[in-house]
């Protein structure tokens, strides 16, 4: 049998055909239901033409119609290029067109991107909104297609950053999900059918992973359209939700929340998190208020999570308590030097990464793949230490990546951006604390010797990246520098950026 990742959903819709499967802010569907719009919808995609490897993008918000296409894009054998509707104009574009993507599915709203790149030879609105669209799918099959998708057929292109300022996508096939749908299932061995499984951060990112796992134990899942606190202690609250995932200022808002009731979130069994380092002293607030419902889960684009997990009962274990815990059982994990030796305990080291759950390779980029991928073993960019019992604790991030709210921020992104400016000679971003997100982009420029760098200001910097980066990569402060600094080779030394003497 070749067996793919949406054969979650077709279990939980033979074993549990008339239970609510999703409920979003428009409606709810079961699982037999949700089957037979996938299947519906493949239909539709090879009629549209998409044949095996095709890629197919999504612009869509949390909702029933984000999952059923995700899902219809794979069981028509195509591949999913999941893009968040945080995302401009401009880095929305850039990834269709680099994706080559055929057919996107989304709700009708293109503001932003207008009519999208010529490449497309579809835009589809799969929201319901359509009633023309809605008529064509109606006659489409709701039998499984005939097409046989397996573990070795691409499933996804996760489009990642790099210190180019030039996102990669990450190809991944549906072995790696099924890697993924295996060591969670391992993981949260405690999820049910009477679970209750919340989606408020996006589904083009780490929250997604949960899918799978509630459809093969025939949980509920409600999707929330919304990621601000308010929202999501309704939520939990109305709906009594027992698993989430969650960035590290979410459950901080939930402590804050708690500590003034401290039965308003009792229903939570498992707050799973990763995106973003967990505080100590959060840490410690969240486990007081909230009890022993923290699992942190480690992994990456080029390697979605579980590389490593953290379990509930870890987290009170003060030696590995600031760690992201041990590999799961279906990948291996090394810390290694330049060379690709594995260096001594305790030692830092790149996390080189090897098993199913890898990319296969960066799309287009040869040469990036050769450098990401040595002799088996990923080499994430991410500094870590192994302790004597095999528990990894990260030192840095990737490069100096800037993590704002959960969502990386790569620093040459905003540089490009930034030196488009005709006022703007150079650019250098790092990160500076933001009581909101952790961490918010600051940028310092060095002006062009004319009237138009005379001129600038911080103000005119920030509005112009607004409509050309998502909102957390924006930059919340501009300082105006003479010079950055750099090395003797010239490379920009961001981590002496607050160093440098405004002007």
């Amino acid at each position: 049998m070749r067996m793919n990742v949406t054969e979650a959903l077709a279990r939980a819709a033979r074993r549990w055909p008339a239970r609510e499967a999703l409920r979003d802010d428009h409606g709810a569907i079961t699982f037999a239901e949700l089957d037979g719009r996938v299947n519906r919808l493949a239909d539709e995609l090879a009629t549209l033409g998409v044949r095996p490897g095709d890629r197919v993008a999504t612009l869509l918000p949390n909702s029933i119609a984000q999952i059923a296409s995700q899902l219809a894009i794979l069981r028509a054998g195509g591949a999913w290029v999941g893009i968040n509707r945080r995302l401009a104009g401009p880095e929305i574009t850039y990834m269709l067109l680099h994706s080559g993507a055929r057919v996107l599915l989304n709700d009708g709203d293109m503001s932003g991107v207008g009519a999208g790149p010529a490449s497309l030879a579809e835009v589809c609105d799969v929201s319901g909104g359509d009633p023309t669209f809605e008529r064509r799918l109606a006659t489409r099959s709701s039998e499984p297609p005939s097409l046989a998708v397996g573990e070795d057929d691409v499933g996804r292109f996760r489009y990642t950053s790099g210190t180019t300022g030039r996102p990669k996508a990450a190809v991944l096939t549906h072995r790696s999900a099924l890697t993924s749908l295996h060591s969670l299932l391992a993981e949260l061995h405690d999820l049910g059918s009477d679970d209750v499984v919340a989606h408020v951060t996006p589904l083009t990112h780490a929250s997604e992973a949960l899918v799978a796992p509630a459809f093969w134990r025939g949980a509920r899942a409600v999707l929330c359209a919304r990621a601000d606190a308010e929202s999501l202690a309704a939520l939990i609250v109305r709906e009594r939700v027992t698993t989430v995932f969650l960035v590290p200022t979410l459950i901080a808002a939930l402590a804050d929340i708690a500590e003034a009731d401290r039965s308003a979130f009792s229903s939570l069994r498992t707050i799973v998190y990763g995106a973003a380092p967990m505080p100590a002293d959060l840490m410690e607030r969240a486990l007081g208020l909230l009890g022993p419902v923290l699992l942190q889960i480690y992994g990456m684009s080029e390697c979605p999570f579980p590389i490593t997990t953290l379990r509930k009962e870890d987290h009170f274990d003060p030696r590995v308590r600031g760690s992201c815990g041990l590999p799961t059982a279906m990948n291996s994990v090394r810390v290694v030097d330049d060379e690709g030796q594995s260096v001594p305990t305790g030692t830092p080291g790149t996390i080189a990464i090897s098993g199913p759950q890898v990319m296969r390779e960066y799309w287009d980029d040869p040469d990036a793949t050769r450098a990401a991928i040595v002799d088996g073993w990923l080499r994430s960019g991410d500094i870590g230490v192994l302790d004597e019992r095999g528990f990894l604790t990260l030192v840095d991030r990737r490069d100096d990546v800037i993590i704002s709210g959960g969502f990386n921020v790569y620093p040459r992104e905003v540089e490009v951006v930034l030196e488009e400016h005709p006022a703007v000679a150079e650019a250098g971003v790092a990160p500076v604390a933001h009581e909101r997100w952790g961490q918010g982009v600051a940028a310092w420029i060095v002006r062009r010797d004319d009237d138009a760098g005379a001129a600038i200001d911080e103000a005119a910097l920030i509005a112009f990246c607004r409509g050309r980066l998502a909102g957390y990569k924006k930059p919340v402060q501009v300082r105006f520098v003479p010079a950055l600094p750099r090395n003797s080779t010239g490379k920009l030394l961001r981590r002496r950026l607050g160093e440098t003497d405004p002007r």
